[in-house]
C-alpha cells in the first residue's frame, strides 16, 4: 500500500484494508462505553445519566433507556442522546452479553 500519488483515493485504500469508516469505530466505541455503564465496569453511574424505559414495546430489548431531549445541538448530538438511540436498536441478545470484548466484537 505504497500510492502517494496526489490523484490516489483514501477511500478506496480504506476499502482495499476493509476498514471500517471512522463513523462506524465511532459509534462502536460509544456502544461499548453504554455496556460497559450498564454492566457496572465505568465508573459513570448510571442512574444519574440514564432512565429505564417506562413501557416496553416489542421493539424495545429488556435494558432499553429513554431517549434525553433537549433543544440544543450541542445536548442533541452528545454522547447520551445519540448513543441510548443506538442502544436502543440493539437485539436483546447483544445486549445481555456480560463480557465486554465479546460485546465489542458481536456488535461491530
Amino acid at each position: 500500500m505504497r500510492d502517494y500519488r496526489k490523484t490516489s483515493s483514501p477511500t478506496s485504500m480504506m476499502a482495499e484494508l476493509e476498514w471500517d469508516t471512522l463513523e462506524l469505530r465511532r459509534k462502536a466505541d460509544r456502544l461499548t462505553l453504554m455496556h460497559k455503564i450498564t454492566s457496572g465496569q465505568a465508573a459513570i453511574p448510571e442512574q444519574t445519566f440514564l432512565q429505564p424505559v417506562r413501557r416496553h414495546s416489542r421493539n424495545l430489548h429488556s435494558k432499553a433507556f429513554q431517549r434525553p431531549t433537549g433543544k440544543k445541538d450541542c445536548w442533541v448530538y452528545s454522547y447520551f442522546p445519540n448513543t441510548t438511540k443506538d442502544w436502543n436498536q440493539l437485539p436483546q441478545t447483544i445486549v445481555d452479553i456480560t463480557e465486554t470484548k465479546v460485546f465489542k466484537k458481536s456488535e461491530s
